[in-house]
């Protein structure tokens, strides 16, 4: 890479070469597991990988064991090939082998012998074997694919599925494969699929081999989901329900006069209780219906990918899908639609409720004030009665004081009529302190004013 290229450029073109499909021969069987992995068992298929690559004498390469590696277990003309993935939250283990015997009987007898010969030859390297590489199964095909005539009737195909019903269609443009399967679980856990061809190229082979695989896996994945969205029918009917009538009742109560303070707090709490279960279901099970769509998508990405056309009076993995799986699917998109209505309803009215209190408590704040207001003119009213009671108080205190004063004079010898004294300086006094009073009280409410 050159100086001025951009330091992903390199990982960024190689995503496209990533986990490419394995070039299979024309007879030849794929063993497909898919694990579902938490933390603990992720570190396990990872450091079971390496192990196995250390046994070969193959040197580790950490970035790559982290995501896709392909190891050869056996030399051709047998040869035995492990094919390891790691995805998101699952790994598939691969193990391609040869079948040089023409399939005319159930598969389950020659897959039982297969995996035996598997479980010794990874004794043999002192690895644990496939099924105690980590996680838990969540998938397993048997992928038999046979050079050999194509089949004209479903009679012939069925002994090889213990006679029950299968399902079959030709696939790819060319119509030189069939697919056939029963899709029923063995006593083994795998589901058996045929695929006679007449000279299916190897890349094509190794295509419709992934095909399958990532649908099966991708499908099991996205039923994860259904059984929570069974489990979340009945609560989640009851959540709507209180919501309705929670709805009713707060409808109910802005028709009533007066402040229901106790009913507003009351119906508060019950939404804030619904809110709380539904945030709790969102974030709970909110990313296993996201997945659960998004492997759905995938699902029949791989399924259009077989490029299937029908086979006459026998129904094809694409109309069974359709029949069977999608219905599921939609519970979980129905079920996940449902959450969010619910929260966006719980929200919508919490916030109709809190406007209502809101509004209440304004309503109780002017009311107050107003009372405080009317409170503070009653005041000044008494205020200013008192001031001009105290006004003759002081009035009068002034002239007995004046009066005496006169009285003194007076038995001093002095030419002074007390009452007359008293009689002219009433007025005066009084108009002095009442100028005085209404000074101090226009002064007191320039400042209020000014404040």
């Amino acid at each position: 890479m050159k100086s001025y290229d951009h330091p992903l450029r390199k990982q960024l073109h190689e995503e496209v070469h990533a986990r490419p499909p394995i070039a299979l021969w024309p007879n030849e069987r794929v063993l497909s597991q898919s694990f579902l992995l938490d933390a603990s068992s992720r570190q396990t298929q990872i450091q079971w990988i390496q192990k196995l690559s250390a046994a070969l004498g193959i040197s580790s390469d950490l970035e790559q064991d982290h995501s896709f590696k392909m190891l050869s277990l056996a030399q051709e003309p047998e040869r035995v090939l492990i094919k390891w993935e790691l995805h998101g939250e699952f790994a598939t283990i691969a193990a391609i082998v040869h079948n040089p015997v023409k399939i005319i009987k159930p598969l389950l007898e020659s897959r039982l012998e297969l995996e035996q010969e598997l479980d010794a030859l990874f004794e043999t390297l002192g690895c644990p074997k496939i099924v105690e590489a980590g996680g838990e199964r969540i998938s397993a095909l048997d992928l038999v694919f046979e050079q050999r005539p194509l089949f004209e009737d479903a009679l012939e195909v069925s002994t090889i599925f213990n006679g029950n019903t299968v399902l079959g269609a030709y696939i790819l443009a060319g119509k030189q494969a069939q697919l056939w399967t029963d899709l029923r679980l063995d006593v083994d856990g795998y589901i058996s699929y045929f695929i006679p061809h007449n000279l299916l190229g190897s890349r094509q082979a190794g295509r419709v081999a992934r095909a399958l695989a990532e649908a099966e896996t991708y499908r099991m994945a996205a039923m994860l989901a259904f059984p929570v969205a069974k489990s979340l029918s009945l609560p989640l009917r009851s959540a709507e329900s209180e919501l309705s009538e929670l709805s009713q009742h707060i409808a109910k109560l802005q028709t009533e006069p007066g402040i229901q303070t106790e009913k507003d707090g009351k119906f508060l709490g019950e939404l804030s209780g619904l809110a709380s279960r539904a945030e709790q279901w969102i974030s709970g099970y909110g990313l296993r219906f996201t997945a659960a769509e998004a492997y759905s998508q995938l699902l029949n990405k791989n399924l259009l990918e077989l490029a299937e056309s029908p086979f006459p009076g026998v129904q094809s993995l694409s109309e069974f899908m359709d029949r069977r799986f999608q219905p599921a699917m939609g519970t979980c998109i129905w079920t996940q639609r449902r959450l969010k209505e619910l929260s966006d309803r719980i929200s919508r009215t919490t916030q109709t409720l809190r406007t209502r209190i809101e509004f209440v408590n304004e309503e109780q704040t002017q009311k107050l004030l107003a009372s405080m207001d009317q409170r503070a003119r009653l005041q000044l009213r008494l205020q200013q009665t008192v001031e001009s009671l105290s006004v003759l108080v002081l009035t009068y205190y002034a002239v007995s004081l004046l009066a005496y004063m006169a009285k003194g004079g007076k038995e001093a010898g002095w030419d002074i009529h007390p009452e007359i004294v008293a009689a002219i300086a009433a007025p005066v006094v009084a108009i002095t302190f009442f100028l005085i009073s209404r000074y101090r009280r226009n002064r007191i409410l320039t400042i209020v004013k000014s404040s």
